[in-house]
């Protein structure tokens, strides 16, 4: 057993980019794969979806240290490294580190043979975290709204994994998918269409409608797929996952 190191994100914040990981995970580790999540974001909503409390060992720690990545079960077949506030200063504490592009890369090595998946939270931004995630992971997903600021976010994405490739030859974005989907807006056709022609097979058939459960269900820490099965977010992201595993 050979991890998926797979990246989550964009340079547009908003667009339900940690709901999604920490949804898709849920389903994998329902499905029988073993699975970790990585919450590299400040905010650490992610971590938020599953622990009331934010544990005294986090990311933050691991990457100063550079060893023992902190990881802490959420279910069966479901752990978490977590994140906490004191990432907020993390990048000016790596300024300095030998082969700070290759700290999460180097710390997630001993965890490859443990897990099927291991899905990366990134910052809405482009900086040194963001960069260890795409030097680490083999796959890059972004999730997007169909509007004009995530388009945008999209193509920024896109000029930083060509700007990556000596550090890791061949990072590109493999899956785009629409979330928080609204049919009926008015960039929603022009955004989709305009991303599909450019994207291609890229861009996954499934989208995920906009569904209050989704956002509901991290204010009771766990996903929308456990607190509420047969909401429309559940059966959009069952369906989500059954075809990036196809595709995958």
């Amino acid at each position: 057993m050979k991890a998926k190191i797979i990246a989550v994100a964009n340079h547009k914040g908003g667009v339900g980019k940690t709901a999604s990981v920490a949804t898709i995970g849920a389903i994998l580790a329902a499905k029988g794969k073993k699975v970790l999540l990585m919450d590299l974001d400040t905010q650490a909503n992610l971590t938020r979806h599953f622990f009331a409390e934010i544990p005294s060992r986090i990311v933050y720690h691991a990457i100063r240290e550079r060893k023992d990545l902190p990881i802490y079960p959420v279910r069966q077949n479901l752990d978490l490294t977590p994140s906490g506030l004191e990432m907020a200063g993390i990048e000016i504490e790596m300024t300095n580190m030998r082969r700070r592009e290759d700290v999460l890369k180097d710390l997630l090595e001993p965890q490859k043979s443990r897990y099927d998946f291991i899905l990366l939270d990134c910052p809405p931004s482009l900086g040194l975290i963001t960069m260890n995630a795409l030097a680490a992971a083999n796959k890059l997903i972004v999730p997007m709204k169909t509007d004009l600021m995530s388009s945008y976010g999209l193509n920024m994405m896109d000029t930083f994994c060509a700007e990556m490739q000596d550090l890791n030859p061949g990072i590109h974005i493999d899956f785009i998918f629409f979330n928080i989907y609204e049919k009926g807006q008015t960039m929603t056709d022009i955004v989709e269409a305009d991303v599909r022609a450019k994207y291609g097979d890229r861009v996954l058939d499934t989208v995920v409608r906009k569904n209050n459960d989704v956002a509901k269900a991290a204010f009771e820490y766990t996903d929308v797929v456990t607190a509420y099965p047969g909401s429309n977010g559940s059966a959009d992201f069952q369906t989500l996952v059954d075809e990036l595993l196809e595709k995958l």
